[in-house]
């Protein structure tokens, strides 16, 4: 799908390893920001650089281009226990995570949240190198730290924990965090609703926390589907991004 916006002013760029998603923003007349997405799906290899390719001559003069990777592996740790060290935060890694092959790893400090703490997540070589070879002006944002950001912000209004998650057609991004502090940072390569939800009561056991003390915010492709398992066991659930709930996850790497 591709949309006839004609001087988008921020170009927005997501991968799942199966379908492109992207979403540009402008400027009405009235002051106020008018959003438009568009996908597809990549079926073979060489796809990928094609519709990225197909997106530079369609957006080649937008400055402003975010990029990201849904549903990477990812720690969430203190940054003391990093201190710029990469061998510690591969450690820490892969003790949470167990990967089975070596991975290139990405480590983001998050310092506009006050207990400063570190995502460290994996790659994904081919997708950076396909965007940025068309874009290089592009910003890599972490999907999992945009949405921990929003969480955090949220837990400092509410006095739950505050679960927030992308779910889409082949996984999720589930963070979490209480009184602005951040809880967990974690994904779900599946297209398995449940195992979405099974995932967040585990975490939520897992903290000492109850049903009635998790507020739970979704949004994604199957935001809808997983409210309704989501309020088997929370009594809060809430499906965020208005009219752009599906794409919502897409449009908070832009903040």
């Amino acid at each position: 799908m591709e949309t006839g916006v004609t001087n988008p002013s921020q170009l927005l760029l997501r991968w799942d390893g199966s379908v492109v998603q992207w979403g540009s923003v402008y400027e009405a007349e009235d002051g106020s920001q008018v959003w438009s997405y568009g996908s597809r799906e990549i079926r073979r290899h060489n796809m990928l650089s094609e519709v990225v390719r197909f997106l530079n001559s369609r957006f080649k003069n937008v400055d402003n281009i975010n990029y990201t990777r849904r549903y990477l592996s990812a720690t969430l740790i203190p940054s003391i226990v990093v201190e710029s060290n990469l061998k510690v935060a591969e450690n820490w890694y892969n003790l949470q995570n167990a990967p089975s092959e070596e991975v290139a790893l990405r480590i983001q400090y998050l310092d506009s949240i006050d207990t400063q703490p570190v995502i460290i997540e994996s790659g994904d070589a081919v997708w950076e190198e396909v965007v940025t070879n068309f874009f290089p002006q592009a910003s890599r944002i972490s999907q999992q730290a945009s949405l921990l950001k929003a969480a955090v912000a949220s837990s400092k209004k509410i006095s739950k924990l505050a679960v927030y998650v992308d779910a889409g057609s082949k996984g999720a991004d589930i963070v979490s965090a209480k009184a602005g502090v951040p809880f967990y940072v974690g994904a779900i390569s599946s297209d398995l609703t449940d195992s979405m939800l099974y995932n967040i009561v585990n975490a939520m056991h897992r903290d000492g926390f109850k049903p009635g003390d998790v507020s739970v915010h979704l949004m994604g492709e199957r935001a809808e589907e997983l409210s309704e398992s989501m309020k088997r066991f929370f009594e809060e659930v809430e499906i965020i991004g208005g009219e752009d709930y599906s794409w919502f996850g897409l449009k908070i790497i832009s903040e």
